[in-house]
């Protein structure tokens, strides 16, 4: 396989799927729909809605409008992105252009897989190929959700951070501005763990100073935005640490006959609260023991592949443990992808199933509504959502052994810098 093929044929797949799903939108919209619903995406009345729905909080908030609360400016919705996205008015604009605007985005994402580093075997090509098209990245372009603008950013300070110093510095003020737009990305920051002792203390001091100055001027706007933060139940096209724990707490209450209404407003006892502790300081105890079996081979990869493999697994490990998080912001493993199979080159043997998992977590919606209609075609309803449960269930225990291993990595990285440090 050549590096330019390599390099450029997976941009061109995913650019090759978005045009079929064009090809549906407009000219089959029944099969567009259907395509969706297998995909667990539910189906808008209008395509890019979560930029659309933006553009109009920014139109909204210059009218004068609490986009916080709901409001008949925004047909009912109410607005929990970052308060910084109001304050640039002409982003109101897009609502009139919102079809070039959201097809804009979903050709600079797929041009910038293109940057990731170069596929090295037939293997590796086509599992990233077919994460470039799953059901994560379906989701998040077709909604043109800020998560991709936010992959864009995160792409590109990962990519200066193999240049000089001030490239550096640009590339950190991208993992800022990613920051203030969906508060995780501040998990990037861990890669200035690479930097010698002295300039590390230099960009802590300025990054707590940003952190403080964002604070000063948007600190009431983040906590509105944040007190609005949708939730739902684990059993969808989600995940996050809070699921398993969660889910069965829900699923004990329906045994014991809860009504519907109050297994949506569910929330968890005490001692659920003391399992998922458990399950977290767990997490944490083998992403320590685990992180030894990674060490040599973290340490020989070259930058190209471990720089975004960090970064990835900075952020989709911040989204887990912060909040449950809707499917498309997995698109943030297409990150880490690369860096994984150069440590399984490296010599790790895990890291290869570790690439897998990744892009079985990419397409888990697929396989979990896939389960539900043939069984239920098959065997019923209950055999259909027992299916679907068990689905369920294999998703989340692969999700804590990814984020395990991504903890096990970031451990690898933070030793690095402390022996650093030491010398």
């Amino acid at each position: 396989m050549t590096d330019r093929f390599g390099r450029f044929g997976i941009s061109l797949i995913a650019l090759a799927a978005l045009a079929v799903f064009a090809a549906l939108r407009m000219g089959a919209p029944a099969a567009y729909s259907a395509v969706l619903t297998l995909f667990d995406i539910p189906r808008l009345p209008v395509t890019f809605s979560d930029l659309g729905a933006v553009a109009q909080a920014v139109h909204c908030a210059g009218q004068g409008v609490n986009v916080y609360v709901a409001n008949a400016c925004m047909g009912g919705g109410r607005y929990n992105y970052s308060p910084l996205l109001l304050h640039f008015g002409g982003l109101g604009a897009l609502a009139s252009h919102l079809s070039v605007a959201g097809l804009g985005l979903a050709l600079l994402f797929i041009a910038a897989l293109a940057a990731l580093p170069s596929p090295r075997s037939r293997v590796e090509f086509w599992l990233r190929a077919l994460a470039s098209v799953s059901v994560s990245v379906v989701f998040a372009l077709e909604r043109a959700n800020l998560d991709a603008v936010v992959f864009l950013l995160a792409l590109g300070g990962i990519l200066l951070m193999r240049r000089c110093i001030v490239a550096r510095l640009a590339g950190y003020a991208l993992f800022c501005g990613a920051a203030a737009l969906k508060y995780y990305p501040v998990a990037l920051l861990a890669l200035a763990l690479r930097e010698a002792p002295r300039r590390l203390a230099l960009l802590t001091a300025l990054g707590l100073a940003a952190l403080a100055a964002f604070l000063a001027r948007f600190g009431a706007g983040t906590l509105a935005a944040l007190a609005v933060v949708p939730h739902g139940p684990p059993f969808g096209n989600c995940f996050g640490a809070i699921d398993i724990p969660l889910g069965l707490g829900i699923g004990i209450a329906a045994v014991h006959g809860a009504a519907a209404d109050a297994l949506m407003r569910y929330q968890m006892p005490l001692p659920l609260h003391l399992v998922y502790g458990a399950m977290i300081l767990a997490a944490l105890w083998r992403g320590w023991r685990n992180a030894p079996l990674y060490q040599a081979g973290f340490t020989i990869i070259e930058d190209e592949a471990r720089v975004p493999l960090i970064g990835g697994a900075a952020l989709i490990t911040a989204c887990f443990f912060m909040a449950q998080n809707i499917d498309y912001r997995a698109i943030f493993l297409l990150l880490a992808l690369p860096g994984a199979f150069a440590v399984r080159r490296a010599g790790v043997e895990r890291s290869g199933a570790l690439g897998i998992a990744m892009v079985a977590l990419l397409w888990e919606s697929f396989f979990r509504i896939t389960a539900l209609s043939v069984m239920k075609h098959l065997a019923g309803p209950v055999a259909g959502y027992s299916a679907a449960i068990m689905v369920w269930l294999g998703r989340e225990v692969l999700w804590w052994w990814v984020v395990t291993q991504f903890l096990a990595l970031l451990i690898c990285q933070a030793r690095a810098a402390l022996a650093r440090i030491r010398a």
